[in-house]
């Protein structure tokens, strides 16, 4: 238990230092001195959860251990929250600043960029002291922790990680939970339905990007799931990605998702030969959902594949935390941006 939730919050943690959340040096620092604490605890907890079957002392520090975790767990959602909010009410500023500046002989359309970025706002100052202030205590928490952990003599274990298997995504989303994101959510499916020019009618790959929890995913359903774009593409195919990248598990997932049975191919080329037969000619709309794969050549089949037998009206939807994963979609695949 205690193994896997701090697997947990140190990927949390490091999302959170290289996300584009806006945090003040201060922060950044007390965040990075938590994961750090974090990291040099794992490196003892297989030791110390062998002993705590029979040293109760040890299953004390465990359960301080575990409280603190779900205290920062807490904290991270709190902060994350209030990011969200000031985002949502950003946008509603700009958008009803937007309206007012509208006249009745030009009106301006809001168009994302290829690889969009969600750079949240930072809270009101009250709410960044209340959440630094909280996360210096808990830092100190940590401390106390760590030198208790001293007194025990724990083994060192060699880095073993728990794997946590990441939750699997599907399209469905229950649309009456979700709030404030009409705005976010009519850019992306503008630019989904958008037929373009004749020079820029070709295959357009689309980027959303940033830290896990900001709502990448539920954005990318709430668009896969308009009528609008339901009807606009003829052939629509939601694949959660996720690490690691398994090129033939993502083909045939593909395929299954067009013919509705499990294929019963086992080759990259048979297999995208087969995509390439249900999709030819035809406007298909494709989401990769938690991409963090970053090695082109796992990606090249699928995009030769795809540019050169659907619709060039065709559109590809990443999700991602990894900007590297978005450059490498758009520079290496050489769309064309969406202007």
């Amino acid at each position: 238990m205690a193994g896997a939730l701090l697997s947990a919050i140190v990927e949390r943690l490091g999302s959170f230092i290289s996300s584009e959340f806006k945090l003040t040096v201060i922060v950044k620092e007390e965040i990075q001195k938590l994961e750090t604490k974090f990291r040099t605890i794992q490196a003892v907890l297989n030791d110390a959860e062998k002993r705590q079957l029979k040293e109760e002392a040890v299953k004390l520090w465990l359960d301080k251990l575990e409280g603190v975790s779900y205290e920062i767990d807490d904290v991270l959602d709190e902060w994350k929250a209030s990011m969200i909010k000031a985002e949502i009410e950003k946008q509603q500023k700009e958008f009803e600043e937007e309206e007012n500046a509208e006249t009745s002989t030009a009106k301006k359309r809001k168009v994302w960029p290829m690889t969009p970025n969600f750079n949240f706002s930072v809270p009101n100052l009250f709410q960044h002291r209340d959440i630094a202030h909280k996360i210096k205590d808990l830092n100190e928490k940590l401390d106390e922790i760590n030198k208790e952990k001293e007194m025990y003599g724990f083994e060192l274990s060699r880095a073993i990680e728990e794997v946590v298997e990441r939750p699997k995504t599907t399209s469905y989303v229950d649309v009456s939970e979700i709030l404030g994101r009409d705005t976010v959510k009519n850019d992306l499916v503008s630019i989904l339905l958008d037929k373009g020019t004749e020079k820029e009618n070709h295959l357009h790959v689309i980027s959303l990007v940033g830290m896990g929890g900001i709502e990448k995913t539920t954005l990318a359903q709430l668009a896969y799931n308009d009528q609008e774009v339901q009807a606009h593409f003829e052939i629509k195919v939601w694949v959660c990605v996720s690490d690691p990248f398994d090129q033939c598990k993502v083909a045939k997932e593909i395929l299954e998702s067009i013919e509705h049975q499990s294929p019963n191919l086992t080759a990259l080329q048979s297999l995208l030969d087969r995509i390439c037969d249900k999709v030819g000619g035809k406007k298909f709309f494709l989401v990769f959902d938690d991409v963090w794969a970053e090695n082109f050549a796992m990606w090249e089949p699928f995009r030769d594949a795809l540019k050169n037998c659907g619709s060039q009206s065709s559109k590809v939807l990443v999700t991602t935390r990894k900007e590297e994963v978005s450059r490498m979609m758009e520079i290496k695949c050489e769309y064309d941006q969406v202007e």
